[in-house]
């Protein structure tokens, strides 16, 4: 019987985590999930009033889970205004897809193979036939890159960017990584988001764990560069936030590290 090697996830708990649990599990993968992250939501009221005039969008672009929830939370058991199924409406990955369309009446968005928002920004850049006369709606935290907005407005577009929530490092975050540092075989430690990344660099240092004494793993291009930025050699990137990709390079991390040689290669033809 193969030895579990343990893997700490820096993930917030959400309704994939059972999924990444039971995945991991059975490639003999011992998952150990911290929340680094507490979300609090604001300006509500002022969401509300906007989605409340669809004909002013191109669409709405919902960049995680909680962009999501932000809308949820302004409507207020109210159904979304319908004029929004008739927009170009954009989700980045899977779980934030699936969650608009169970949780907005079905509202439909695309992008969602794009899974970071880099690679959304150029999917809308591309697949746009409209007239970009219209803004599209984006909710966002107060630490939202602005990776997705630049791309879009050097491309001609307009963007309507509201500050939905605010993310701030959990308050439990001391307690459940030093209960996870316990943990036998612990080979990986898996990061989410950048936010994510800033706030577990900041307990190890300050318990003065060093952390490249584990194989650090990125989810996405932007967790990379944040771990990288803080000096970190980062071992394999996933290329998108599912737990199938996950599995990928943590069980073949050359292939992670070739996807990344061409990726740099790609941004210095551009």
């Amino acid at each position: 019987m193969s030895r579990q090697r343990t893997v700490i996830i820096f993930k917030s708990e959400s309704e994939s985590t059972e999924v990444y649990a039971a995945e991991l599990q059975r490639h003999f993968f011992h998952p150990i999930f911290v929340p680094t992250l507490s979300f609090g939501f604001k300006n509500l009221e002022k969401l509300h009033a906007k989605l409340q005039h669809p004909d002013d969008y191109e669409g709405i672009i919902f960049t995680s889970p909680r962009c999501v929830e932000a809308v949820i939370k302004a409507l207020d058991k109210q159904e979304m205004p319908g004029g929004w199924k008739m927009l170009r409406n954009y989700a980045v990955g899977e779980v934030t897809h699936n969650m608009a369309h169970d949780h907005l009446h079905q509202l439909f968005t695309h992008g969602k193979q794009t899974g970071n928002a880099r690679a959304l920004g150029q999917f809308i850049i591309e697949a746009f036939d409209g007239d970009k006369e219209a803004p599209f709606l984006l909710p966002c935290s107060n630490l939202a890159q602005d990776t997705l907005s630049v791309m879009l407005r050097d491309a001609g577009f307009r963007i309507d960017a509201c500050e939905v929530y605010e993310t701030k490092c959990s308050p439990d975050l001391g307690e459940k990584m030093e209960a996870a540092l316990q943990a036998d075989n612990i080979e990986f430690l898996a990061f989410f988001s950048p936010s994510g990344v800033n706030c577990a660099c900041e307990y190890f240092k300050a318990k003065g764990v060093p952390m490249d004494k584990y194989r650090l793993v990125a989810i996405g291009p932007s967790t990379r560069r944040a771990l990288e930025n803080k000096g970190l050699k980062v071992y394999c990137t996933a290329e998108r936030p599912t737990v199938e990709h996950l599995i990928k390079v943590l069980i073949n991390p050359q292939e992670s590290r070739e996807n990344l040689l061409k990726e740099s290669q790609h941004q210095l033809q551009e």
